[in-house]
């Protein structure tokens, strides 16, 4: 049987004393098997790989001899001694290597004490232990096996599966509610609620209630008694609320209103936004006092509260007529035609009490006002040629809008379209002024005589 040696895994140093650590080097020291050449550990008393016994290991092969001529070794050799086992005395020094040499001080007899060092060591040099140096004569212990834990439960196991659903579920709740509460803000939908509420107010005469809905505005210009006053007990409902038009700021309704015995027809309600509200900006009680002014011939009055009126309700086309009309009258041209065409703008829509006839009377004074104020012969061809297009027209009325676009015409240079416009103005003229007008025209146009 080979014998096993303890060997560095190092420097291959081989030790008689079954030392952790190589006396030569310092590397970790391993118990070789004769058989296999398995390292390992120092308290193995069989090979890990082959089961050869370890305990009946053979000595120590003494170090190479140094051939004859060679330097001295850097290593010096020592003395190897076998440690004894239990009940035998300390052995011999191993065969074949010299003995060391005396350093002159006597060595103690046997049960004597040592002789004290000469420098012990220092206290914070660790202690040796068994733990260290390993048990030379009994094997390691095993490792502990872990017991093995009880299966989990299905609670257990169901619970972060619960808890994260729960998350997600409440999280998309709460995203939910936030797009639901954004979605009734938009006007969209959160207007045509109010309509509602204003026009079953109205049916059910639940003038407080409608009242409560006016704007800043509307509520200073005109009292709850008013607006009460102003209204009939007629019996009416209403029925097909739609969005006729829409703008930043302004919603118009259109609905279907139905009386006791008249027909059915379109009716409109228009709320507008007054900072974070929507509410009405009611002014019918102001153009009421806006007309009985007018009527009376007391311009001025008229137009403070034709002022006041468009002040309540900026999209109301009747507030910018009377303010149209009363800067005419007024002799200011250039206020004149910003209002006019601002009245002839929200007409196209939002309803109101302009007739044809009141449309017509305002682009006859933007006419004029291009024409002898403000000298836009271009701009007032355009507000002649939209006067002809109205129907119901008279003959007399086609015939001075001809013969002044005619004129127009000449001031832009463009004689064909005034002779075209003056041959038919002839047909349709019967004044004596107006047709020696004709006559003068085609003779600065040198037309042919027809």
């Amino acid at each position: 049987m080979a014998s096993a040696q303890i060997l560095c895994t190092k420097c291959g140093a081989a030790s008689a004393a079954p030392l952790a650590v190589c006396a030569k080097c310092g590397g970790r020291n391993a118990l070789v098997c004769g058989s296999c050449g398995t390292q390992n550990s120092l308290g193995k008393n069989f090979c890990d790989k082959c089961g050869t016994p370890l305990s009946a290991s053979g000595s120590v092969a003494p170090p190479p001899v140094r051939p004859p001529g060679a330097g001295a070794p850097d290593i010096p050799a020592t003395a190897v001694f076998r440690l004894p086992t239990p009940g035998q005395a300390l052995a011999s020094p191993l065969a074949g290597t010299a003995p060391m040499a005396s350093s002159g001080v006597p060595l103690a007899l046997p049960g004597a004490s040592l002789p004290p060092a000469k420098q012990a060591l220092p206290p914070s040099a660790p202690t040796p232990t068994a733990a260290t140096v390993g048990d030379l004569w009994n094997p390691a212990a095993p490792p502990a096996r872990a017991t093995p834990s009880a299966p989990p439960s299905a609670r257990e196991r169901w619970a972060p599966l619960i808890n994260g659903a729960a998350i997600v579920m409440g999280v998309a709740l709460a995203v939910f509610a936030a797009w639901r509460w954004q979605l009734s803000q938009r006007p969209e939908v959160q207007v045509p609620r109010l309509a509602t509420k204003y026009l079953d107010a109205l049916r059910a005469q639940n003038y407080d209630a409608a009242y409560a809905m006016f704007s800043d505005e509307a509520r200073r210009s005109c009292t709850l008694d008013e607006f009460r006053a102003i209204r009939d007990t007629t019996t009416w409902s209403w029925s097909g609320l739609r969005i006729e038009h829409q703008e930043p700021g302004a919603i118009l309704f259109a609905y279907d209103l139905q009386t006791p015995g008249s027909p059915d027809r379109t009716d409109h309600v228009l709320f507008t936004q007054e900072g974070e509200r929507w509410t009405r900006p009611y002014n019918w009680v102001l153009m009421r006092k806006v007309e009985e002014s007018f009527d009376r011939g007391d311009a001025d009055r008229g137009l403070l509260l034709a002022q006041a009126a468009a002040t309540v309700n900026p999209r109301d086309p009747m507030a910018w007529g009377y303010l149209c009309e009363a800067a005419y009258y007024r002799k200011s041209p250039t206020d004149a035609e910003t209002r006019c065409v601002r009245a002839l703008e929200l007409a196209q829509i939002y309803p109101s009490d302009l007739t044809p006839k009141s449309l017509y009377h305002l682009h006859a004074i933007l006419a004029d006002t291009y024409t002898q104020a403000l000298a836009r012969p271009d701009k007032a061809v355009e507000q002649f040629s939209l006067m002809l297009g109205f129907p119901n027209i008279s003959p007399e009325d086609q015939c001075q809008i001809l013969l002044a676009r005619a004129q127009a015409y000449r001031q832009l240079s463009r004689p064909g379209e005034a002779l075209n416009d003056v041959t038919r103005g002839a047909a349709l003229c019967t004044n004596p002024s107006d047709l020696a007008f004709i006559q003068k025209m085609r003779d600065a146009l040198r037309a042919p005589v027809p």
